[in-house]
Parts: structure tokens; C-alpha cells; sequence
């Protein structure tokens, strides 16, 4: 977690300017990537409060998936460590003393529990981690196509033929024609 910390301190730090010149104009797609740095999913809101007018919202259902997300992986973290905690420390009482619960697992299969829970744990984190990096990357990514040009004068127009050389001999055309 301090490495974490660290991590979006330094982002902070570097990305925000000490003093604001008038002239200078903010980047929304920088903007949007600190905000979700920071607060997981405030990012999308900028997003959603920048939009251009012809873009439906989509935070309606990107923001449940990233909490949900965050949420479930938070929780199996939790769960997994506690159960890699129990099963450790019956492994260590068994050392000096009798089982006193857990009776069923022998010592070996205690091992192998202990170490699938330290997996799952980690797999736990990992999926955190993942799901907290890739709403960073949404909402870069959803900033940056807010800002790409969608005018009518760009087209790609593909337009099948059948023609024949005087009629006699039919064979199929493809043309492809770009309008810059």
C-alpha cells in the first residue's frame, strides 16, 4: 500500500501545475487520468460532464462495474487472507500440541490449503490492482475519442460491380473509394 501511495503522489505532484497561467489550456484526457488516479471512477464523471452533445452517457453502467469490480476482489482478498491466517496458524499449534480443530485436513493436506489460500490471495490482489488500472486506462481512452474529429468529410465506400468485357464474359469488381 505505500508503494501505492507513493505511486499516485508523485502522479499528483508531477501532473498539477504550482501556478496556473491564463493562457494555458487544461488536457482533458490528463485531467480525466489524474482524477481516476486519485478517486476510482471520478474520471468517468469528467468524462461524462465533457461530453459532446451528440455522446450518450455511459457512466451509468461503467461505474457499477468498476465498484462492483473493486468491491468483489476487496472482499476475496479479505476472505482468502483470514482463511491463509486460520489454516497457518493450526499448521504452527499442531508443532507443539495436539489438532484442536480442523480435524478433518492431516498436516500435508493443511500445507497445500494454506498454500492455495496464499494463491487465491494473490490472485485477489492482482484482480484489485487490475480493475483499479483499467479504469485508469477507460477513462483516458474515452477523453481521448471525445477529442477525435468524426466530420462527414472523411468516408470509405466499398461498392460491388458485375460487368462484363462487351457483355460476353461477367466477372466481379470491387471498388474502394476514400474521400479525404
Amino acid at each position: 500500500m505505500r508503494f501505492l501511495s507513493t505511486l499516485f503522489l508523485i502522479v499528483f505532484i508531477f501532473n498539477f501545475p504550482l501556478a496556473q497561467d491564463d493562457e494555458k489550456v487544461v488536457n482533458p484526457a490528463k485531467k480525466a487520468t489524474n482524477l481516476a488516479c486519485i478517486i476510482p471512477g471520478s474520471g468517468h464523471i469528467y468524462n461524462n460532464r465533457n461530453k459532446p452533445d451528440n455522446i450518450h452517457s455511459r457512466v451509468w453502467w461503467k461505474l457499477p462495474i468498476i465498484y462492483g469490480g473493486l468491491a468483489a476482489s476487496g472482499y476475496f482478498t479479505y476472505f482468502n487472507q483470514n482463511e491463509f491466517k486460520l489454516i497457518r496458524n493450526e499448521r504452527l499449534s499442531r508443532l507443539n500440541n495436539p489438532p484442536s480443530y480442523l480435524l478433518q485436513y492431516s498436516d500435508s493436506q493443511l500445507k497445500y490449503l494454506q498454500e492455495d489460500y496464499r494463491r487465491f490471495r494473490d490472485i485477489s490482489i492482482i484482480s484489485f490492482f487490475g480493475v483499479y488500472i483499467l479504469q485508469v486506462i477507460d477513462a483516458n481512452v474515452e477523453a481521448h475519442i471525445f477529442q477525435f474529429d468524426t466530420d462527414d468529410k472523411l468516408s470509405l465506400n466499398f461498392k460491388p460491380n458485375l460487368t462484363g468485357i462487351n457483355n460476353q464474359i461477367p466477372y466481379n469488381e470491387l471498388t474502394l473509394k476514400w474521400k479525404f
